[in-house]
C-alpha cells in the first residue's frame, strides 16, 4: 500500500495479550476521532487491525457462547472493504513505527 494511500494513524497506547491470532490491543487517533480497544492480530504471517466489538447478549443477561467461544458484535464497521484494508495497513504500520518490537 502507497503512502499516499495511508489514513494518519497515531498509536496512543499498545497493550500485548497473545492469545490465538490476538497480539494485543492499540488505542490510536484517527484525525480528531480517538479509537479504543482495536485489535491486533497475525495468523500465518499475516497481520491485520480489528475495529472495537462488544461481546453479545442473550436475553437472560449472559453473554452469548458458540462452540465455548464468546460471540462479539461490531460496535462500528468500514463501509467497503478497501477502506478497512486500508486502516489495517495504516494501523500496522503505525504499530511497527512507535513499538518495533510489538509484532516481533
Amino acid at each position: 500500500m502507497s503512502e499516499q494511500s495511508m489514513m494518519p494513524v497515531v498509536i496512543l497506547d499498545w497493550k500485548p495479550l497473545a492469545k490465538n491470532s490476538l497480539l494485543g490491543f492499540v488505542k490510536l487517533r484517527l484525525g480528531a476521532l480517538e479509537i479504543i480497544d482495536v485489535t491486533i492480530h497475525c495468523k500465518e504471517g499475516s497481520y491485520w487491525a480489528g475495529l472495537p466489538s462488544k461481546a453479545q447478549i442473550d436475553r437472560d443477561g449472559n453473554t452469548r457462547k458458540a462452540d465455548g467461544k464468546v460471540q462479539y458484535s461490531p460496535v462500528i464497521a468500514w463501509s467497503t472493504k478497501e477502506a478497512r484494508d486500508r486502516f489495517s495497513a495504516s494501523v500496522i504500520a503505525a504499530l511497527r513505527e512507535k513499538h518495533p518490537n510489538a509484532l516481533a
